[in-house]
């Protein structure tokens, strides 16, 4: 309200600056909080050193740790802020923020975007001159090659426990493996956070999954979200949530797969996602932080009060009773939607002859997707089985740092031998902006990426899959889960 009454994001932030806004402490008493609630609490502004207490659609101010931009939308950011603070405005802390140039890398090479060469040129220009006024993090692409997707780079180089992260796209939710709180913002509320930093938080509602016992082989986290697209998302049941995954079986996924589960929250429309932490937490992180002690993690830990109230219900999956799954591409045309809530058992398909492999995206351009994709092209190699005549593959690496881990352990060389086709880091053909989109209606994909919309990824037919059905397809020519065995007979 105070926001609104005093004209827009901007005049208020100025309003508050300057003293002539005293900010309400929530009137909310101590209660029981999860992950999401507890993490907002402890950013809450105007507090005065008091312990604060939140709850679901509470209207708050909290205090950001930073975020990030990608060329898609930082030129309007800085426009933004130019318009608000004037040309030589400044930020208090830039190196909390990041630009990254990821989006945009190959798509001059696809058709459709061909005749927009130049505004993509401008969009990396302004971009550029964001990034020297401010001096914000900069994983510009050199030599035309991109660090990685800013999701993936994001974690592995500055998104820590209990951290209030926001970035202009909506996987950002991705960090919340790191038992953080991150979820995607528009340009507007981003140049507030970056200039001011806090953000303007209406308290989500939480649902709750407790994951028991472990996968089998042949499924990974991909499946189980396709699992909770089909039987929550697609009820609205994670509608404008935050998705809170713990439970003993949580310390049976890497903390990759746990941001698969992370990143995929946006397409069950929720808020975002978030995984308690634990000892996997801590490895990881330990290994990517040389400033942090097992002590400072741990010491960050967020976990769900005992007792905390969950909007959403709580949901008990067993991983062991995870089958690998697909999301179908619907048919528009005659009113079945493309949505990644079409789950199937690959069991219940029949045959569906591919045209295209696409592994990579955010959400499977990590080190252990590169671990599943690897396990099935030995396989293959092994028993003597390349890419068949009529089926292109692609494998895209999520960040520099995956690129450089896949080529220590020999899996580029062997890609290539059995006829993959590699792609450096970047979106590429998720956003239908690279190699691997389709080029006609008759196409058929089976991808690792988020989305099946009609047409996100070219005019084709587009199922969703996990990275070890993708590759296992890819080989077989047709969509198939994969099974150690499944060369035998090839």
């Amino acid at each position: 309200k105070l926001i609104v009454e005093n004209g827009g994001i901007f005049p208020f932030a100025k309003q508050l600056k300057s003293g002539n806004i005293e900010l309400p402490i929530p009137e909310c008493k101590q209660r029981p909080m999860t992950m999401c609630e507890k993490i907002i609490s402890n950013k809450l502004l105007a507090t005065n050193g008091k312990t604060a207490y939140v709850e679901p659609h509470n209207a708050v101010l909290a205090a950001v740790n930073g975020g990030y931009s990608h060329e898609f939308t930082t030129a309007q950011v800085h426009e933004f802020l130019k318009h608000e603070y004037g040309e030589n405005y400044t930020l208090p802390d830039p190196n909390k923020f990041a630009v990254f140039e990821d989006h945009l890398l190959y798509a001059t090479g696809v058709p459709r975007f061909g005749p927009f060469t130049e505004k993509i040129q401008t969009l990396r220009n302004m971009q550029n001159l964001f990034q020297q006024h401010t001096g914000v993090r900069d994983y510009s692409a050199i030599d035309g090659i991109s660090p990685g997707i800013c999701h993936q780079v994001a974690r592995e180089e500055f998104i820590d426990v209990g951290d209030f992260i926001q970035a202009t796209d909506s996987h950002t939710c991705m960090g919340g493996a790191s038992n953080a709180l991150t979820y995607g913002v528009g340009s507007t509320e981003y140049a507030n956070l970056a200039y001011n930093q806090f953000a303007f938080v209406n308290v989500p509602e939480s649902i709750r999954f407790e994951l028991e016992g472990e996968l089998n082989p042949g499924c990974t986290a991909k499946d189980v979200i396709l699992h909770i697209l089909l039987k929550y998302a697609s009820t609205s049941e994670t509608l404008d949530r935050s998705m809170e995954f713990g439970g003993p079986g949580l310390a049976s996924l890497s903390m990759d797969e746990r941001a698969t589960l992370c990143n995929m929250a946006t397409e069950c429309s929720a808020k975002t996602g978030i995984c308690e932490p634990d000892d996997v937490t801590v490895e990881w992180l330990l290994k990517r932080r040389e400033n942090l002690s097992e002590e400072d993690i741990r010491a960050a830990f967020v976990l769900p009060d005992e007792g905390a109230h969950y909007d959403g219900g709580v949901f008990t999956i067993n991983l062991s009773e995870i089958v690998p799954m697909v999301a179908h591409p619907g048919n528009p045309d005659e009113g079945i939607p493309s949505d990644p809530t079409n789950g199937v058992n690959i069991s219940d398909i029949g045959d569906i002859p591919i045209d295209i492999a696409y592994a990579g995206s955010c959400t499977a351009g990590k080190a252990d997707d590169f671990r599943y994709y690897a396990e099935v092209v030995e396989a293959a190699l092994e028993a003597g089985v390349t890419i068949p005549d009529g089926v292109e593959c692609y494998i895209q690496f999520g960040s520099k740092t995956v690129k450089e881990y896949s080529e220590s352990m020999g899996w580029n060389k062997m890609f290539i031998q059995a006829g993959v086709k590699l792609i450096d880091p970047g979106c590429g053909a998720c956003i239908g902006a690279g190699p691997g989109v389709s080029d006609n209606p008759d196409q058929v994909t089976v991808s690792a990426i988020n989305r099946n919309f009609q047409g996100r990824s070219g005019p084709g037919k587009l199922y969703l899959a996990s990275p070890l059905t993708v590759m296992a397809s890819a080989f077989v020519g047709k969509i198939v889960a994969w099974e150690p065995s499944l060369f035998n007979s090839v």
